[in-house]
């Protein structure tokens, strides 16, 4: 089969010559060798490895390289700056603010999308936050776009986000210096044929006038510090143990009046993240199993004009955690068809810390069938089922879900294919409902999120191109949002603000797009890449449709590397933006970040990276309460590796 260019032939040939020197194992060179292809190899869509050309949903892959050549700071700056995807956040480039969590969600649905980490959900509250997982610990990131409850379930209405870690095999150490106008910090790792081990610390300088002044305020985002600890240690053959640990300390808003002395009451957090699973593969009998613990703990301050320093309110001193518990296996019905069978097991649990008993579990138990079937060489199906039961935990009541989904996949020929793909997803609501709803009386119990995604797309892909052309609709019922209690026109519980958020269920939402993805590689030295989507997200609010997010997003890149050195160039837009919530009604600002990276590599043992942020200097408002990105900020690291 001709799906090779020659650049990659040349590749495989030195490979085959040098392979047992430098590797000792050609089957690390074939993950190599996935760097330089543009034809990525997916498991996330069906659980069983693809070609992306071969895969029946509309997909991204974010590789290693990617990441060092894009200059990206975190997994949730590669997420936002991807077709389809648009981020909620508080801190750009990180994203969260204590229990104010960000999030990205993919066509416009937010609670909506499901984050994965080597397999196994991680989402907490319905809140998909990727900032417990540093980015020198990523080996991809995988992209699935539309539904994909059948295979996992709850929350992955809009698609699935699954973050894959780095392997043990590379005998390697390295040691890393960060410095910058904002961030400094430092990291070490080690790793063989066993184990992955790393560490790192950074520390943030306060920013200054971080939100667009409504209020008669200045806003100042707090100085803070992040430390991170990842492990991965195969256990044998087929185990494998992955430990992921990150403190977050100090982060926070200051109010401010002009003269510098303190508005109203401001507040700081502490954040602690675990992440622990045990990922076994039988690869010869294609049996799969993932057992996960996820676990976050807020503690929250409240600083008083007059000096008091209080804890803070019980939603931002909280402990969340949820198990879960997969197995799945790959079964070959014949030379043309194949079932994967699987269970999934789930254990959600939200603890508020000042009063324990306001605590609350949700358990879950899912089984799920995808069946493919080859017709010819040409011409295939994916036809799946999942049965999904919540417990009646109290305050929830028990529902039995049942969710179909069929794909389908043409191959034109070997480099290109037609697919549709339908299918039913849902979400329950957030578990910490039951704490602010039930007080409300007749407001009453929520009903899950549910509804259907129609997509049809074209891909044709080789090794130094990449075209994909999407199309999709969407309709759901019962979005949840959160509303004021005076914006639903309740009375509060005594002592409670009526400017405090609830969950509530909206009416309808609806979206139709178009996105549309060209990556192309010239000769040895150039790649650029260019994306664009045009949406229409609209939710249905006592019975008036609302813009829900950005109606037009484009990205757009190049890649320049010239024997030790490498300069790229990111542009990224956001245009005809949904409502601010506050000030006068006005549409929020378009957003447009212009971001460079340069990498020198002098030898095999040095690398230095030049990262430029916001170029053009703009005050890009990052959620609807209109706080700010950075403004433009840098930051030069230097690796030795030894």
């Amino acid at each position: 089969v001709n799906m090779k260019s020659n650049f990659s032939k040349g590749l495989l040939m030195t490979a085959l010559i040098t392979g047992s020197v430098i590797w000792g194992d050609t089957n690390v060179f074939a993950e190599e060798l996935q760097e330089y292809s543009l034809d990525q190899m997916v498991v996330t869509a069906t659980r069983t490895e693809k070609r992306d050309v071969e895969v029946p949903a509309t997909t991204n892959v974010i590789t290693e390289q990617e990441i060092k050549n894009r200059g990206y700071v975190s997994v949730f700056d590669a997420l936002e700056q991807t077709v389809g995807i648009q981020s909620y956040s508080y801190t750009g480039g990180e994203g969260d603010n204590g229990s104010s969590t960000g999030r990205t969600y993919i066509r416009g649905l937010d609670k909506g999308t499901l984050v994965l980490l080597n397999g196994a959900p991680i989402n907490l509250n319905n809140y998909n936050s990727t900032a417990g997982i540093p980015i020198s610990a990523v080996e991809k990131i995988e992209v699935v776009k539309g539904s994909n409850s059948v295979l996992y379930g709850s929350e992955a209405m809009g698609g699935v986000i699954n973050i894959i870690t780095k392997k043990a095999g590379k005998i390697n150490n390295s040691i890393k210096a960060v410095a910058g106008n904002y961030k400094k910090g430092y990291e070490v790792a080690s790793s063989g044929d066993k184990y992955i081990l790393s560490f790192s610390r950074d520390y943030y300088k306060k920013f200054e006038n971080s939100s667009i002044n409504y209020k008669g305020f200045d806003t100042d985002r707090r100085a803070y510090t992040k430390n991170n600890l990842f492990a991965s240690v195969n256990l044998s053959k087929d185990f494998t143990l992955n430990y992921m640990h990150t403190e977050t300390k100090n982060t926070g808003m200051t109010y401010l009046n002009p003269d510098g002395s303190m508005n109203k009451t401001s507040y700081s957090y502490n954040d602690e993240r675990d992440n622990v699973a045990l990922l076994y593969n039988k690869e010869q009998d294609k049996l799969k199993s993932n057992l996960s613990f996820n676990r976050r703990r807020i503690d929250g301050k409240q600083y008083k004009p007059n000096g008091q320093v209080l804890r803070s309110g019980s939603s931002s001193n909280i402990i969340l955690y949820t198990i879960n518990y997969d197995i799945n296996k790959d079964w070959t019905l014949s030379d043309k068809a194949t079932l994967l069978t699987g269970v999934t097991a789930n254990k959600e649990h939200y603890e508020e810390i000042a009063n324990r008993s306001n605590a609350i579990s949700r358990d879950s138990l899912a089984a799920y069938f995808s069946w493919n079937q080859k017709y010819d060489d040409k011409f295939s199906t994916n036809i799946g089922v999942r049965a999904h039961y919540v417990k009646n935990n109290g305050f929830d009541g028990a529902h039995n879900v049942y969710l179909p989904q069929l794909q389908t996949l043409y191959k034109l020929d070997e480099n290109t294919s037609w697919y549709i793909n339908v299918g039913k997803a849902f979400e329950m609501p957030a578990i910490n409902s039951r704490y602010s709803r039930s007080k409300t009386g007749s407001n009453g119990a929520l009903k899950p999120q549910e509804g259907w995604t129609y997509e049809t797309g074209v891909k044709k892909i080789t090794d130094t191109s990449s075209s994909k052309l999407a199309v999709f609709t969407m309709r759901m019922d019962d979005k949840f949002a959160w509303k004021k209690y005076n914006q639903l026109g309740i009375t509060p519980p005594a002592g409670v603000d009526p400017d405090t958020y609830i969950q509530v269920n909206l009416g309808e939402f609806k979206n139709t797009g178009v996105e549309f993805e060209y990556d192309k590689v010239i000769g040895e030295h150039w790649r650029y890449n260019l994306g664009a989507t045009y949406q229409d997200p609209l939710a249905k609010d006592a019975g008036k449709w609302t813009q829900q997010s950005s109606r037009y997003q484009f990205t757009a890149g190049a890649k320049y590397n010239y024997s030790k050195l490498g300069v790229g160039v990111n542009l990224y837009y956001l245009g005809d933006r949904e409502d601010a919530s506050y000030g006068s009604l006005h549409k929020l600002k378009n957003i447009i970040k212009l971001n460079s990276v340069i990498n020198y590599d002098p030898d095999k043992n040095n690398s230095i990276t030049l990262n430029l942020y916001n170029l053009l200097d703009r005050d890009n408002s990052i959620n609807v309460s209109e706080n700010l990105d950075k403004p433009f900020n840098w930051t030069l690291s230097y690796e030795y590796r030894f």
